[in-house]
């Protein structure tokens, strides 16, 4: 113990002895330390920190699945037959979005909620910090009027009224009575599943009896009996789904039923892009230590004389090695706090910039589990580094260094250090293909055709409270009438229109539909995604019309009905045979089919589901023949969209003071949201690429200039026989090309084997594309030469009579 101590202190001299050398290397390490803890930290609060609820690994989600096995929703009457015909879950409950526009207290206002079936706080092991949960017989409909709060919004819109419980509030123009209030910090879920974050709970209530079979619209979740296992609960789901299948042919014989648990849900779609994150900071962490153990073998070669004397004075070569290695191992540990300091940073940059993206960042701390990753890195990094220089220089005796050719001591261990420049410049290449890969990827999906204009559009949602606009009738066609004909008169608007769902928004809406001749198999009717539209939203938003005709204001209540499909519906419906004056059923508001429409025109295709989703079957409907009240303003102005958005606000307050909108944004950002998570995965590779590159670079300057000092007297020798500074700059740069050859071979051929890992992130591109390795390769050149001509430009400027009289 003596001993270590007395190394330490050695090492803090010596390190305090070299302060720029000391800095270099602590900053160095601070950079792939730090971006290794920031990294982790993520990694640590999505995948492996557990989630906020009781004993998580319990519970489950229950999706429908389709013969493509894609997920989709269940009906409640689905999830009433899983919950009481299973025997390895305690309780099954449904749940689904639910926004309303609370009055009476405040300023009208929409707010995120959900609806959920008796039992939902039970399931969670929740008790309420006032009154009760739901009953049972709260689940149906006229008896639903109950609502329960969250803690969160008791106090911002209630004060915290301690005598809340009873009272009665308008939500969505009816009248509903407080019956409980949710402890502080209960656990919602992820805005993964619901549009949230909840904050009030509705009861379902709704019909669940066999003709709402295919309405899926809600999800479900479960707690699992102690001890039974997932695949457990999956066989006996697949009893119960073989029975209903049997029973119902049409409605379950091209569907199943899956239950996954609720953390791998909500990962599913994270892991991959933060298992290629994590080992990019692999990767940059191991060009950090290439780059630190450069510098310490440098270091040590300079004081190999000192060394060789103390072997010979009778130091071990154990303890010479525990020397260096205690010196290195401070290195890591100064770099390591300093890496931390550059976490904190960091990281919030990350939860800054992501969270939108991915909501469990908000999450994300350096806890316990992240300062002990970075401690454990730190020493290992210290050893990693430090070992060989440690092994290499021990070795030298001091009859090596009094000979004449000591210095070539030094040139032997030239090889070692190329090497390991010329690894940095291959894990480099590796990083920057992987970061060009994603940035091409990003770029074509970001050139993909939306099917619209996307410029000087805004948008905001508007959902009338079916208490006072029932769908069907006169009263919602009416406001948005009125409505769009105030906002069509304000300067600067050019047209507006409506529409149920925004494209490449977060809602779908779709409808089971009957095309006229259309041959279908049991369970195949075909579910295009149905928008409700008023006569100049196709205009307003810029969807081109390919033949027949657009809605017009003529297509009224009383007008013979009519629809719009889209491109992808036509050809599949009717391929090769014209569309115009064929006829489609599509459910009314109560599910049964409606009487038939005259199709009037097709219409290109519109991306919903994202920019990168395959096209998809769609329909159009005027709003005048299908009666709702939740529609989305579409609003295309002759300048920033943005700057109109109070003015057509207000035009809605005017109409009905106690209406309130939601979501105001323009086309542009919904766009721009709409390939956020690529984006997200982009810019962090490409920044830890940046940072690979630049302590790639630094590596070779280091290499190259240490050459230089070391060939300082055959470069005079050189000049003094005649050689010119091109020769000198060329003899350099040289060393330098061939670093950069065997460096980018080497990335070449490891990015070849690597890249196809990024296959499940990229669009339109191939994991092997030549245009990314070529310009990755190109640019690493360019950087790395550019750090050879600098010390290439220091040798060429040597005085020979200086460098004669070198030592």
């Amino acid at each position: 113990m003596t001993g270590l101590l007395q190394d330490l202190h050695y090492a803090i001299r010596q390190l305090r002895k070299s302060p720029g050398f000391t800095v270099v290397a602590v900053v160095t390490l601070a950079l792939g330390i730090g971006a290794n803890t920031a990294i982790f930290s993520v990694a640590n609060g999505v995948l492996l920190r557990d989630l906020p609820f009781h004993d998580p690994q319990r519970l489950a989600l229950l999706w429908s699945v389709g013969r493509d096995d894609n997920r989709d929703q269940l009906s409640f009457t689905d999830i009433d037959d899983y919950r009481s015909q299973n025997h390895v879950f305690e309780n099954v409950v449904a749940f689904g979005n639910w926004s309303a526009t609370f009055t009476g207290a405040d300023t009208p206002a929409r707010i995120p909620g959900m609806q959920v079936s008796d039992g939902y706080l039970s399931l969670m092991r929740v008790k309420p910090l006032l009154g009760r949960d739901f009953l049972p017989e709260e689940q149906i409909e006229g008896k639903d009027q109950v609502i329960l709060l969250t803690y969160g919004l008791w106090q911002d819109r209630f004060a915290g009224d301690p005598q809340i419980v009873g009272k009665q509030l308008s939500l969505g123009g009816k009248p509903y009575t407080i019956v409980g209030v949710t402890p502080k910090g209960f656990p919602m879920l992820p805005v993964t599943l619901v549009d949230g974050p909840a904050q009030f709970y509705r009861p379902v209530a709704e019909k669940h009896d066999d003709k709402e079979r295919f309405s899926r619209h809600l999800r479900a979740i479960a707690r699992l009996k102690p001890g039974v296992s997932l695949e457990q609960a999956q066989a006996d789901l697949q009893v119960v789904h073989r029975g209903l299948a049997k029973q119902f042919p049409d409605e379950y014989s091209t569907t199943g039923v899956r239950a996954v648990k609720l953390r791998d849900d909500i990962t599913s779609g994270l892991r991959p892009a933060l298992l290629v994150l994590l080992g990019a900071i692999g990767f940059l962490l191991l060009i950090a230590c290439a780059n630190v153990s450069n510098l310490l073998l440098a270091r040590a070669l300079a004081r190999q004389k000192e060394i060789a004397i103390r072997s010979a004075l009778g130091a071990k070569r154990a303890r010479l090695v525990r020397q260096v290695l205690t010196e290195s191992v401070v290195l890591a540990l100064c770099g390591g706090a300093a890496g931390i300091l550059l976490a904190f940073w960091s990281t919030n940059v990350i939860v800054a910039i992501g969270r939108k993206v991915i909501p469990q960042l908000a999450a994300v701390s350096l806890d316990g589990r992240v300062l002990a990753f970075t401690a454990s890195l730190s020493l290992v990094t210290g050893l990693l580094f430090g070992l060989f220089p440690a092994v290499r220089v021990s070795a030298i005796t001091l009859s090596d260094t009094l000979k004449e050719g000591a210095r070539n001591i030094s040139v032997s261990h030239d090889t070692f250090r190329k090497a390991l420049a010329a690894t940095e410049i291959a894990l480099s290449l590796v990083l920057l293909a992987g970061a060009g890969l994603l940035l091409r990827s990003f770029s074509k999906l970001y050139g993909i055709d939306p099917g619209f204009r996307s410029d000087h559009l805004l948008t905001m949602e508007i959902a009338l409270p079916s208490a006072k606009y029932p769908a069907g009738t006169d009263k919602p066609l009416a406001f948005y009438r009125d409505l769009l004909g105030r906002i069509n008169a304000l300067p600067g608007v050019e047209r507006a229109g409506a529409v149920n769902v925004l494209p490449l928004g977060a809602n779908f809406d779709t409808a089971g539909t009957e095309p006229e001749g259309f041959v279908h198999g049991p369970g195949e009717t075909p579910y295009p995604e149905r928008y409700i539209v008023t006569p100049s939203y196709l205009a307003a938003v810029g969807i081109r019309l390919v033949r027949g005709r657009l809605l017009t204001e003529a297509d009224q209540e009383n007008a013979p009905l009519v629809a719009l499909i889209s491109n992808t519906a036509a050809a599949r419906w009717w391929p090769s045979q014209d569309p115009i004056g064929r006829r489609v059923k599509v459910p009314g508001f109560d599910y049964q089919p409606q009487p038939w429409r005259t199709v009037v025109g097709v219409v290109q295709d519109v991306k919903q589901a994202g920019l990168d989703a395959p096209p998809t079957m769609q329909i159009y409907l005027p709003h005048a023949q299908y009666r709702n009240g939740g529609l989305t303003l579409v609003v295309r102005t002759k300048s920033d969209p943005l700057n109109l958005a109070a003015e057509v606000r207000g035009q809605v307050t005017e109409v009905d003071p106690e209406q309130a909108v939601s979501n105001i944004a323009s086309m542009d950002q919904v766009l721009f949201d709409s390939i956020s998570s690529r984006r997200f995965s982009a810019t962090l590779l490409g920044a830890l690429a940046g940072l690979g590159l630049l302590l790639a670079s630094v590596g070779v300057y280091g290499v190259i200039s240490y050459g230089v000092s070391q060939r300082t007297r055959e470069i005079g020798i050189r000049m003094a026989l005649g050689a010119a500074r091109g020769d000198v700059l060329s003899l350099v740069v040289g060393e330098g090309v061939k670093l950069l050859l065997l460096g980018v071979g080497a990335g070449a051929i490891s990015s070849l084997l690597l890249t196809p890992v990024l296959s499940g992130l990229l669009f339109g591109v191939s994991p092997r594309d030549p245009v990314a390795f070529a310009a990755s390769a190109v640019f690493l050149a360019a950087v790395a030469l550019l750090a050879c001509y600098v010390p290439a430009r220091r040798a060429s400027r040597i005085d020979p009579m200086v460098a004669l009289r070198y030592e």
